[in-house]
């Protein structure tokens, strides 16, 4: 009788065992998800930049990504310029750029699969801005010797300004534009010259008096934070313009309180739009 017990409690065991090995196959039950942190980058993509490769910047994990990779900013990120319209969703602020392009070389928290990118979490950072060594090619097309990188952010602050080197006026990304960079003072400093004539204004540069004319009636000087509009009061700037391998620079409020813009960083990109009713 006992040996009857014992071998009845054993094949109820097996069924057990086998009814929840049956179980995890039916409903997928994930055996093989990891995570992972690091900066990652293209290897390769379809035309439309949203179903592509890509491998941390260490080797060690390449991950697929496709239509069903859940994919957020760890903040809240502007939908525009109102900063009351913010969202998560990393696709609804592609903005004319593919979705390779917004993940290329930032740092993630990957969770995959089988290889597979099941979701994408950008973190946070704030920027670094480094020197780097330019040739003549990069030199005549405008490029100077900053660039503006991605870094580890400490919440002590978070709310550095993150930089990557576009520059959006007006919907269309400036080819070859030098890129903007903060300065000592965590103050965004953009070139001048080429959003200026994107936004069809004459730039000319006087060399004697270290002085910038924009258009007729707008004139800025080299190291002095006021900046003159016709004949009104002179306008305080937070950061007086500098020039950089021929290239002036000027404070992101510039294009505000002078050139009467909508400025603003958004995503690492450095963004002038003009609205009609606030000329």
């Amino acid at each position: 009788m006992r040996n009857k017990l014992i071998m009845a409690v054993l094949a109820a065991a097996v069924l057990t065992v086998g009814a929840v090995s049956a179980f995890a196959l039916d409903f997928g039950v994930q055996n093989n998800v990891n995570n992972f942190t690091g900066r990652f980058f293209e290897v390769e993509s379809n035309e439309a930049g949203d179903v592509f490769t890509m491998e941390s910047e260490d080797g060690a994990l390449q991950i697929k990504v496709n239509d069903d990779t859940t994919i957020h900013f760890e903040d809240y990120v502007p939908l525009s310029d109102d900063s009351d319209d913010m969202t998560l969703e990393v696709r609804e602020v592609l903005f004319g750029r593919t979705l390779v392009e917004v993940l290329e070389g930032r740092n993630m928290f990957v969770t995959h699969e089988d290889g597979a990118a099941i979701s994408i979490r950008i973190l946070f950072e704030t920027a670094v801005t480094l020197p780097i060594e330019i040739d003549d090619d990069q030199a005549e097309v405008g490029y100077v010797g900053i660039v503006t990188l991605p870094a580890e952010i400490t919440w002590d602050d978070p709310d550095t300004l993150v930089l990557n080197g576009e520059i959006v006026v007006n919907g269309e990304m400036l080819a070859n534009a030098p890129h903007p960079f903060l300065n000592a003072n965590n103050v965004v400093m953009v070139p001048l010259r080429v959003i200026a004539e994107a936004l069809d204004h004459e730039v000319t540069w006087d060399g004697v008096l270290g002085s910038v004319r924009i258009g007729v009636a707008r004139h800025i000087w080299i190291g002095n934070t006021e900046a003159h509009v016709g004949r009104m009061a002179p306008i305080e700037l937070s950061a007086a313009p500098v020039v950089i391998d021929g290239v002036t620079f000027v404070s992101m409020d510039f294009f505000r309180s002078v050139m009467s813009q909508t400025a603003y960083v958004f995503e690492g990109q450095f963004v002038v739009e003009t609205y009609s009713d606030m000329m």
